[in-house]
């Protein structure tokens, strides 16, 4: 398991359940801006990308493309499948439905986990395993009640996980660098997909004009730029810094700056995909407040994981991004009378701008790792 390899057909076939997984997210936020459907959506796709990550890790142990992990992961599918159809009801009457389907795919990942450990990973397996399926329990528990119970337990179920990582972190795991940092490059490219969709789905049936045009195109480039921000530098940053850690080290460091880091990264593009719909629902009137945070704090969010990733993984500021968070923050705030025609050009100069001074300073570095 230590050569370089790509991620199966089988695995690109189980990520499509989490195309659809991020669609429903997406759904359940649009239109009811507000913190409490906010933070609902956050916990959702943390148990989502929760259930995602413990395919990625084990496939550090196994070959997806041999004959019963490959039966696995199509289960695994199935399972997932059934989690994301329930999403814009989890918090409702698909309660239940989602609680189920999410602990019976993290045991499906638990108990194929302790069946496939490596020598390596072994001890560190049978550490986090119970812990992680702590977490899922009270999930499954949390979907058979309602109102404030389940809120306490589902939200206790996202943070058992994270102690689970956190407390597992002293054992060595077996990983394939190349690997497990494109699969997560592909679940970006999901992500992304996500902001592309919105774009498309504002067109259908829309008047368009100059306004549109501008508005549209503007956004078009914002994730041209949002696709290099990631794949020019951190792809290969991180596959680089993934192979030259080892023992512990590889460990924790992919779990820091992937299993948990990529979690802000992922939220802050669906979030600038909800602001990019309404953004484009009517681009020649100003955003209302919810939808221009959105729309800025999502690509806020978004660059600024990159950075806190970038120092992670090479102990480098990435100044410019930061700089760039504080410009969309600060546009966030102070433009809010202006029409999304201007805004969506003004976000994409601030981002163009950023990155530019970017690669102009790291022209070299960039260079050797292409």
């Amino acid at each position: 398991m230590d050569e370089d390899r790509s991620a199966s057909f089988v695995e690109l076939f189980f990520d499509l359940v989490f195309v659809f997984g991020i669609t429903q997210v997406v759904a359940s936020i649009h239109g009811h801006l507000d913190v409490p459907t906010l933070w609902r959506a956050a916990v959702v796709l943390a148990l989502l990308w929760w259930a995602w990550s413990q395919f990625t890790w084990l496939a550090g142990q196994t070959d997806f493309d041999e004959l019963r992990p490959r039966l696995v992961l199509l289960a695994a599918t199935a399972g997932t499948f059934v989690l994301a159809v329930a999403v814009q009801g989890a918090w409702g009457d698909d309660g239940p439905i989602f609680g189920a389907g999410y602990f019976g795919v993290m045991l499906l990942a638990g108990v194929f986990g302790l069946v496939r450990a490596t020598e390596e990973s072994a001890a560190g397996m049978l550490v986090y395993i119970p812990r992680m399926l702590a977490g899922a329990t009270l999930v499954l528990v949390g979907g058979f009640f309602e109102g404030d119970v389940r809120t306490f337990l589902w939200i206790g179920g996202v943070v058992v996980n994270l102690l689970s990582a956190v407390t597992a972190g002293q054992y060595q795991f077996t990983l394939n660098p190349a690997h497990f940092a494109e699969r997560h490059g592909l679940f970006v490219i999901i992500a992304l997909g996500e902001a592309l969709i919105a774009i498309g789905i504002s067109t259908v049936g829309q008047e368009t004009s100059t306004e549109f045009y501008v508005a549209g195109t503007a956004m078009l480039v914002m994730v041209l730029a949002m696709w290099w921000s990631y794949f020019d530098w951190l792809l290969p940053i991180g596959e680089r810094s993934l192979k030259q850690a080892s023992g512990t080290d590889l460990g924790t460091l992919a779990r820091d700056a992937y299993t948990v880091g990529h979690y802000p990264l992922v939220a802050g593009v669906i979030l600038f995909a909800v602001g990019t719909e309404e953004l484009l629902l009517h681009p020649e009137l100003a955003l209302e407040a919810g939808a221009r945070w959105a729309f800025f704090g999502g690509l806020a969010a978004y660059l600024g994981a990159q950075a806190i990733m970038t120092l992670r993984l090479t102990g480098q500021v990435a100044w410019e991004r930061l700089s760039v968070v504080v410009l969309l923050l600060g546009s966030a705030a102070i433009l809010g009378s202006v029409s999304g025609a201007v805004l969506a050009p003004i976000a994409a100069v601030i981002i163009l701008g950023g990155l530019a001074v970017e690669v102009a300073r790291h022209w070299e570095q960039l260079g050797a790792l292409r």
